[in-house]
């Protein structure tokens, strides 16, 4: 009796572990662009400083900053999957370049494979933030 209780526990166990993995954050959300979600900083005075997070509210990303004040801001800025079409306008790569992106009218943000290199920026860290002033190296913490 024992051993069928204890075996229908493992049973119920494994079953529950495979559901929740199921539901995970591939499950829940969307596409490869979840990979994104989280905080990013950027080298500044050779320190590491937090500067953008992405969020997923429901199906959208949405972007936080702490570029004018020490806590996060209000979500500020939608953000869109990035298509081949818009990385190439964005970033004149005309390879054919692996990368996950999402991006606003005025911030994008990218993982594409440590040390490429464009023109005369080169990430490695594989994560870059691209806005009006140009791409800029991204650490993911």
């Amino acid at each position: 009796m024992t051993i069928m209780k204890n075996l229908f526990k493992y049973i119920v166990a494994g079953a529950c572990a495979a559901l929740l993995a199921g539901c995970g954050a591939g499950g829940a959300g969307g596409g490869p662009e979840a990979e994104l979600v989280g905080v990013y900083a950027i080298k500044k005075n050779g320190a590491l400083k937090e500067v953008v997070k992405i969020e997923r509210q429901g199906d959208r990303y949405v972007m936080r900053d702490k570029v004018r004040t020490p806590e996060w801001s209000e979500p500020k800025m939608q953000m869109q999957p990035v298509t081949r079409e818009r990385w190439t306008k964005i970033t004149t790569d005309s390879e054919n370049t692996k990368f996950v992106g999402v991006s606003s009218d005025q911030l994008a943000i990218f993982k594409v494979p440590p040390g490429w290199q464009k023109n005369s920026f080169k990430t490695e860290t594989g994560y870059f933030l691209f806005y009006s002033q140009g791409p800029v190296e991204a650490f993911k913490l």
